[in-house]
């Protein structure tokens, strides 16, 4: 038997497990709805210490050239561009970059390297907090985190439009992936993330 505890005026949310129900009580009506949550985890790829050594290399070129919070400035905004689509952009060619950028892959290695380098550093709390949504798989609102990180070194007085076509999608994202990083960069991908 279940005891429910409903107090006048009010909605009630009892948690039980990985079931909830939902109460609500207005004048002398009580109504119900109860569901269970079954949650569906998959077990996350630890990054080795040979990824994490192939991470610093990729990063290495930006960390001579720049000081600070830089190398996650740097850093993110190069590996965003693997899963968003900017206006203007041409076979992944990007206007107004030249194309000698590097491109860094959007894997668990190299966020797992910035993430480390952002706590000996004790980078600003905002790249640590997408840093820390990335490793969890997060990237609900990826052209905002983006944005985010591209106002940290913008003008605030001189606000400016998103470059940001879309966030692309699964099947662009592997065609970027397999462009940029080959076979390797896809498995890469396919065992972080899927």
């Amino acid at each position: 038997m279940k005891k429910i505890l409903i107090v006048a005026g009010f909605g009630l949310a009892l948690v039980i497990g990985g079931s909830y129900a939902i109460l609500s009580y207005e004048g002398d009506k009580i109504e119900a709805a109860t569901t269970t949550k079954h949650l569906v985890t998959q077990p996350v790829h630890k990054v080795s210490q040979a990824e994490l050594d192939e991470a610093a290399k990729n990063f290495y070129e930006i960390e001579i050239n720049v000081k600070g919070d830089d190398i996650f400035y740097y850093g993110m905004i190069t590996m965003a561009i693997q899963k968003l689509e900017f206006k203007g952009e041409e076979n992944y060619h990007l206007p107004n970059t030249p194309d000698s950028i590097k491109r860094i892959q959007f894997d668990r290695a190299n966020l797992q390297y910035l993430k480390n380098r952002a706590v000996d550093l004790k980078a600003s709390e905002p790249y640590q907090k997408i840093l820390d949504k990335w490793l969890k798989g997060d990237f609900s609102n990826l052209e905002n985190d983006y944005l985010t990180i591209r106002n940290l070194k913008s003008d605030p007085t001189q606000p400016s439009e998103s470059p940001v076509l879309k966030v692309r999608t699964t099947e662009e994202e592997q065609k970027y992936i397999q462009h940029f990083f080959g076979e390797n960069g896809l498995q890469i991908n396919k065992k972080d993330w899927q």
